[in-house]
């Protein structure tokens, strides 16, 4: 998950905002884009941020907090849409993206996130007061948590958190049509799904501690990539399980167990978002019709695809391509 430059180091950084972390809304920096970011309190203890962003040209995000509250809070950044780097105080960037977040506690004001232009951004940050995890789960954080317990000498302590599918729904959740409306009932929702939220990526983090050593053998691995090259390149094809395990020579159970090792998910969950993710880039990037994009990633029916769209991105596809059309009446 830790990046060098490479990926991003066209990047123009000229343009910069300042986010505070005590405003309730954030725009993008001027000329780069359109949305905002917006953040609720939900207690002394747990903090949502939720933004949508249109990100029409490269930009950079610096943040600072209060001195005295800033090393007393566990951080997340998670991403439903888009792809961005986030660079720690001590110079260190990481790579986040839909399948795989980030968990850290910083010292030291500092922390930037890096944006591309050309995609859309949409963020789910929940942020926790380590005196709250200590009050639920004992002033010893069990397992793989302990490291938050304190800072080395970096200052910086991270984790990488991959998005499971149940950790993507409640993701999704959070930009559920009517969290949107302004309703103290809405609110009461929007503090449960961010308290499973960060329920549900303090269990991910305690579970690599079993799992962090499962590694596909050399076979396996070979295999593997085979499998998802073949799989990528058959998007619009009816896969089928039987189909692929006869093409593979491997039973059902060997091509379960290389999912779950190697992508940390299903084999179905991996087509389902391979599908999906390709979607919204023949959408965002290629600006194809609804019915086509449906087609090529394997959908007969155009209502079934909206369907599963929607439910993995919290978007429909319209919506999306509405997004897409900003960027002409920008330019």
């Amino acid at each position: 998950m830790n990046k060098n430059n490479d990926a991003f180091e066209h990047l123009n950084s000229d343009s910069h905002a300042l986010w505070d972390f005590e405003a309730q809304d954030f725009p993008l920096p001027e000329g780069s884009g359109m949305g905002r970011l917006q953040r609720y309190d939900f207690n002394d203890l747990l903090r949502l941020y939720r933004s949508e962003f249109r990100v029409q040209r490269d930009c950079v995000i610096d943040t600072s907090a209060a001195e005295t509250e800033l090393p007393n809070l566990l951080c997340s950044v998670l991403l439903l849409s888009g792809e961005m780097l986030l660079e720690t105080p001590d110079g260190k960037q990481y790579e986040i993206t839909p399948q795989s977040g980030i968990v850290y506690r910083v010292r030291d004001n500092g922390t930037r996130f890096l944006m591309k232009g050309g995609q859309t951004l949409r963020h789910i940050g929940v942020a926790g007061k380590i005196s709250g995890l200590h009050k639920q789960l004992g002033e010893a954080l069990p397992g793989a948590l302990s490291c938050f317990s304190s800072f080395p000498e970096s200052g910086v302590v991270s984790r990488e958190v991959p998005v499971n599918t149940r950790l993507r729904s409640l993701l999704t959740n959070v930009f559920a049509p009517s969290t949107s409306v302004s309703d103290p009932l809405q609110e009461i929702a929007l503090e449960g799904v961010s308290m499973s939220i960060l329920a549900e990526v303090a269990r991910t983090i305690m579970a690599s501690d079993t799992e962090g050593t499962d590694r596909a053998p050399l076979w396996g691995e070979h295999i593997f990539e085979s499998l998802t090259g073949y799989i990528r390149g058959n998007l619009d094809a009816p896969l089928k399980t039987d189909d692929i395990c006869q093409r593979f020579g491997i039973t059902r159970r060997q091509l379960t167990q290389l999912f779950q090792v190697s992508a940390q998910c299903s084999p179905r969950e991996f087509l389902r978002r391979e599908r999906l993710e390709h979607a919204r880039v023949l959408i965002e990037q290629k600006g194809a019709p609804i019915k086509m994009v449906a087609a090529a990633v394997g959908y007969s029916h155009a209502s079934n695809f909206s369907k599963a769209y929607r439910q993995y991105f919290g978007e429909t596809p319209g919506h999306t391509v509405r997004l897409k059309a900003t960027d002409i009446y920008a330019e």
